[in-house]
């Protein structure tokens, strides 16, 4: 099955609206579903996973060779970056081998804001647009000031720094144990694994925020053309004719299965990245919980512990930015099958009741967000998964007491 749409030659100042972050933030990545056979971008895309591949390698390697000589999170930080690395380069592989998922999910929003003419359509769409760009905003700002705030506190050290009683040199290194660098490793070898991590840490900041941000901004969008959705069946009236109402009908049926389709190419874009942040961020947030609480109880809240804080924030966000656009597309959903109930049914000819029916019964089938096909992103998904995560981090806590 064909899944690709025509780009339109020019935007608009609303599709710009809408769409110039993700643009923006696919072109960074080089996974811009129109550009995703020109050498430049697929020579860019393949940098990018492979810096993070060589960091999440190198990071491995050194952690099975050299162990945890440094305190406790140390290890804790390394283990993160190994899996943030390795979660990156799942991502972009994943959206990259879904391109035309992608190309579908952006050709819909597009067509969306050619063909919305009326003025209450658009500022629904205005407003779903407003939250998502709003989200994107967040999303990256607080991924790279987590970024900042770990760079801040490990920066990379250019001159040696002695001990009194002891000849080791000591260099910064970011999220790993300063022990890992040998006394005799150059400088300029030194700079060059400080900065393969470094921009690893770019990647993947990038990467997470990106993504999360561009699924939240679609998904709103698919809730907004619900909302719209509903409101045009709201207004069937049985005054009008029977043409005029076969008509209506069938145009909604025909928009309603519209979007069930983009919203299973959305789930089918992004099931597995979630489930891949489902099982990463999990670790991830009891580690950082752990870090926390060592740094809280031994009196030392200094900016380690705010830049620890300011990953959990991240990641725990993640987790709920997925489960809030899934109960939201649920919710319209059921929201739906009341609309169409809710119409006077009852005094149309009997072909139009079953044509309503119909609706009623393919609106049981509307794809929700999962993580990899088998657990539904909803509010109650949330809450198993927090409480998943205070047991998993009691667990690690008690294994390293």
């Amino acid at each position: 099955m064909e899944y690709s749409k025509q780009l339109h030659p020019q935007w608009n100042v609303d599709i710009h609206y809408a769409l110039d972050f993700s643009k923006w933030w696919c072109k960074a990545l080089g996974i811009w579903p129109w550009r995703n056979n020109d050498v430049s971008c697929i020579m860019q895309a393949s940098s990018i996973v492979l810096i993070v591949i060589t960091a999440a390698a190198v990071s491995s390697i050194q952690l099975l060779t050299k162990g945890n000589c440094g305190v406790i999170t140390d290890l804790l930080d390394s283990l993160a970056s190994i899996i943030v690395f390795s979660g990156t380069a799942i991502k972009i592989l994943s959206l990259l081998f879904h391109q035309q998922h992608m190309r579908y999910i952006i050709s819909s929003i597009i067509d969306d804001w050619w063909n919305n003419s009326g003025t209450k359509s658009r500022k629904i769409m205005r407003r779903y647009t407003y939250w998502g760009r709003a989200a994107f905003i967040l999303q990256i700002a607080g991924t790279f000031a987590g970024m900042v705030l770990t760079t801040w506190t490990d920066p990379p050290t250019l001159k040696t720094e002695m001990f009194e009683n002891d000849s080791s040199v000591i260099r910064h290194l970011l999220l790993a144990p300063s022990c890992w660098i040998p006394i005799t490793m150059p400088l300029n070898i030194y700079l060059l694994y400080y900065n393969v991590i470094f921009i690893a840490m770019i990647c993947s900041a990038l990467t997470y925020a990106g993504c999360d941000a561009f699924m939240f901004n679609a998904a709103l969008h698919i809730c907004g053309q619900f909302e719209i959705l509903e409101a045009n069946i709201a207004s069937f009236s049985d005054e009008d004719d029977y043409s005029m109402q076969k008509y209506k009908i069938r145009k909604f049926s025909k928009r309603h299965d519209e979007l069930i389709q983009l919203g299973k190419h959305m789930d089918t874009l992004i099931n597995v990245v979630i489930f891949s942040e489902l099982v990463s961020n999990s670790i991830l947030i009891c580690a950082s919980g752990i870090v926390v609480m060592e740094h809280i109880k031994a009196g030392n809240v200094n900016r380690v512990v705010f830049s620890w804080i300011a990953r959990i924030y991240v990641w725990h966000m993640e987790f709920f930015m997925y489960c809030y656009v899934g109960e939201k597309l649920s919710s319209h959903a059921d929201k739906l099958r009341s609309t169409l109930f809710n119409c006077p049914w009852y005094t149309m000819s009997t072909h139009i009741a079953k044509d309503i029916k119909f609706m009623m019964m393919r609106n049981n089938y509307f794809c929700h967000l999962t993580a990899g096909e088998f657990l539904m992103m909803n509010y109650e998904s949330f809450a198993k998964i927090t409480k998943a995560m205070f047991s998993l981090f009691s667990v690690l806590r008690f294994m390293l007491q």
